[in-house]
């Protein structure tokens, strides 16, 4: 049977929660009319358009009004991170980092690539919608758009 390898050394790591890295749907509800803010939703075009169904059943398709479209694997390079400058580059056509982002995506997952690449990008206005569209796509009172 395989069995794990011990760790060379014990580290001293200490998670400490940081509240404003986060954001609820209220945050987003007012970031979304804030021109100061932009909402990024890293889900595929095809998903955030409302034109292929969302893998998980009984959720909305489409995207939050005035939400942008990055999906993450624009900020990848054969699976891994591109430069700090070509993320510069992406992140500044969506105003940063002249505008906080927030970014979203199917569960808060790939949405945390794109918090990883703006903070590798210099760029430390940014939060994760932990809800994502798991929450936003929910029937219910949060608005919903298709292209």
């Amino acid at each position: 049977a395989d069995s794990l390898a011990e760790a060379e050394s014990k580290g001293d790591f200490a998670a400490d929660f940081r509240p404003h890295l986060v954001s609820d749907y209220r945050a987003v509800l007012e970031a979304l009319e804030d021109d100061t803010r932009r909402v990024l939703d890293a889900r595929s075009p095809g998903r955030f358009r409302g034109v292929d169904p969302e893998p998980r059943p009984g959720l909305r398709g489409g995207h939050m009004p005035n939400a942008e479209n990055l999906p993450f694997v624009r900020l990848l390079e054969n699976g891994v991170m591109k430069p700090a400058d070509e993320l510069r580059e992406i992140f500044a056509e969506f105003g940063a980092p002249e505008r906080r982002l927030i970014s979203s995506c199917g569960s808060g997952i790939t949405a945390c690539v794109i918090a990883l690449a703006a903070h590798e990008a210099g760029l430390d206005d940014v939060s994760v919608y932990d809800g994502s569209w798991v929450e936003w796509g929910t029937p219910g009172h949060l608005p919903v758009v298709t292209d």
